[in-house]
């Protein structure tokens, strides 16, 4: 049957694929920061992730999950501090999990993308000092993590992603809502710093063992606005806050020279990538007149009603979506992008399939324009544990129900499932999410 004239096509051998992380979906992670941070009470509601979705157990349903998807890739992160309980002592048997875990990817013919640092660190590494300790014996712990899985999966493993969102990182010393939830301007800028020293270590690390892998880095594009547009304060914290998100990892990728560092540079951070990976969910809107100086949605926001976007209260912004593109490709036009994470945290799924088409075609519309975009993964396969919010907010194509571990996909997941299979979204499908992009009202 021929194809409808206005079908969405994308390009042959594009990756449709889902995005998790360790932390958040296996269980059993009680060696990292994180569960420090969960110790400490910061979880809402009292949630904890030592069991989680229970995917350290039930990989094999899960991995199922994404061949009725009909995903062709699949975005997961391994965790440092179960391969790595203590210093220099290596855990074979969680290595060889994870081995398994690779394996039964590859029967399945989904290609894997690994994250390497996705928020998780060993408590016996913070307790060295962290992220603010850049001492060539501290870092080299990161980067014999990163050799022994380069190693390990090299010939079963291509892409690898060095960090997830390295601005997202720096939070923890920005608010008492993400690990180590300190608050601290001069930490936050250091502690960013040091993981773009480790995104360099990981880059180089993994292409000395495998020439032939795929490395890049994932950077979360935040786009801020002025709280009160007409205020020259808000408007100067706005590019303040720009800056400290997104132009100084730029920065650093382009020239090697560190958040708010003049004189240094770190050459191994110049073309340290082979590809770009991008995340992107909402804006904000900054003022020094704000708790915690933001908020991420408007005045009047679209995810009031209807638990739209329950718990984290993210306000959807496809059109910003198609503006991080382009951005990230005029930073880097040589480099292709693959879309690492995208998608909304929302307990009604009619509004997820809306947001999802909306985004797709803002993705779409970057293509056609010849940006060079080789796969789009949404943020995520199951609902899980979405850090400081707990389980409130759910992401997930898959339902989980976390008192019997059962899977349900949902409405949103059998329609993603039809675009990854056609690698297109029908005119049938165009025609019942006509196009209405959400744009802040500020």
């Amino acid at each position: 049957m021929p194809a409808q004239s206005n079908d969405i096509h994308f390009p042959k051998g594009f990756l449709w694929g889902t995005a998790t992380a360790a932390h958040q979906i296996e269980g059993g992670n009680t060696n990292n920061n994180w569960w420090l941070f969960e110790k400490k009470g910061k979880i809402k509601n009292n949630d904890s992730a030592l069991i989680a979705c229970d995917h350290w157990n039930r990989y094999k349903q899960d991995f199922d999950l994404l061949k009725k998807l009909n995903c062709n890739a699949y975005r997961m992160s391994i965790e440092w501090s179960r391969v790595f309980p203590q210093p220099g002592t290596l855990d074979k048997k969680a290595l060889d999990h994870y081995v398994t875990m690779i394996d039964e990817l590859l029967k399945r013919k989904v290609t894997p993308f690994v994250t390497l640092f996705h928020f998780t660190l060993p408590i016996w590494w913070c307790n060295e000092g962290g992220l603010l300790n850049r001492d060539r014996e501290h870092l080299e712990h990161f980067s014999q993590f990163c050799r022994v899985l380069a190693t390990t999966f090299k010939g079963k493993v291509k892409y690898w992603n060095t960090i997830n969102e390295p601005s997202i990182v720096m939070l923890g010393y920005l608010t008492d809502m993400f690990a180590p939830g300190e608050k601290n301007i001069a930490k936050a800028i250091k502690a960013l710093g040091t993981v773009m020293l480790m995104h360099a270590i990981a880059y180089h690390t993994i292409k000395s063992v495998d020439p032939y892998a795929k490395v890049g880095i994932v950077h979360n594009v935040q786009i801020p606005m002025p709280y009160n547009p007409k205020s020259i304060m808000d408007n100067l914290l706005a590019k303040f806050v720009d800056y400290l998100f997104n132009g100084a990892i730029i920065r650093a990728l382009q020239s090697g020279k560190l958040p708010f560092q003049i004189f240094s540079r770190h050459n191994e951070l110049v073309n340290s990538n082979d590809f770009i990976g991008l995340n992107f969910y909402n804006f904000i809107r900054v003022s020094l007149k704000l708790k915690d100086l933001a908020t991420s949605a408007t005045d009047n926001p679209l995810c009031g009603t209807d638990k739209l976007c329950a718990g984290l209260g993210w306000e959807p912004y496809p059109e910003g979506f198609y503006l991080a593109i382009k951005r990230m490709h005029h930073a880097f036009p040589n480099l292709p992008m693959y879309i690492t994470e995208n998608g909304i945290g929302t307990d009604n799924d009619a509004w997820r399939q809306n947001v999802l088409i909306d985004h797709l075609k803002m993705m779409h519309k970057a293509l056609q324009e010849g940006i060079d975009i080789k796969g789009y993964f949404y943020w995520s396969l199951i609902d899980n544990f979405e850090w400081a919010q707990g389980y409130m907010s759910r992401f997930g194509l898959v339902a989980v129900d976390f008192k019997t571990q059962k899977r349900t996909i949902k409405p949103s997941g059998k329609l993603y499932a039809q675009i990854a299979k056609a690698n297109a979204i029908s005119s049938s499908i165009l025609k019942k999410f006509p196009q209405d992009i959400y744009r802040p009202i500020v």
